[in-house]
């Protein structure tokens, strides 16, 4: 059964709960109903009438609510367990970057990263911000592009951000940044579970 079936099966039996809930209560109204019938005059059975009426209505207003208490409630389970779907599937690509940024194909991303910002934004002096394991690319980030080197500890899976402070600007290629990015399209275009 795919997770999918899992949740609409889930959902239903939430929902259907709530409606048998609603049916019995209904039923044994009626059955009470029939029972003081059948002893009324007229005058009782008009007030009977009305008071059942009220009886079912306060009954209908009360179902709908568990219904809607009930229904909200199970969106939200599913909505947490798509959540964590999707936050397994990213924990498993946020392993393998963090293989990846060791290695030297993470360095030629990072001068191609810098080779782009240089061309947008020549002539202007940058500040480039490096995960402290990549700081040893400094001195060759300086003599390349002229821009000076800080790290920094929000670069956890590596990249580069370059700063370029009289203008105000920021250019974010670190690769954390492109992997929530990832995660926030993966989440908003795969919403395979309807709620």
């Amino acid at each position: 059964m795919t997770d999918n079936k899992r949740l609409e099966s889930f959902r239903e039996a939430v929902l259907g709960a709530g409606e048998k809930k609603a049916r019995m209560i209904r039923d044994g109204a009626e059955q009470e109903a029939s029972k003081y019938k059948k002893h009324l005059t007229d005058e009782e059975t008009v007030s009977f009438a009305r008071h059942k009426a009220e009886i079912e209505r306060e009954v209908s207003i009360t179902t709908q609510r568990e219904n809607a208490g009930t229904e909200l409630s199970a969106k939200r389970a599913v909505l947490l367990y798509r959540e964590g779907l999707i936050e397994g599937i990213f924990d498993k690509a946020r392993a393998e970057l963090v293989k990846k940024a060791s290695s030297p194909e993470h360095e030629e991303y990072v001068f191609a990263c810098l080779e782009k910002i240089k061309a947008e934004y020549a002539g202007m002096e940058g500040v480039c911000l490096l995960s402290p394991a990549h700081m040893s690319l400094a001195g060759r980030i300086k003599s390349r592009f002229g821009y000076e080197c800080k790290e920094s500890d929000a670069l956890t899976l590596g990249g580069v951000i370059v700063r370029f402070d009289a203008e105000g600007l920021l250019v974010d290629c670190s690769v954390s940044s492109a992997l929530e990015k990832e995660r926030a399209d993966f989440a908003k275009n795969n919403g395979a579970v309807s709620v």
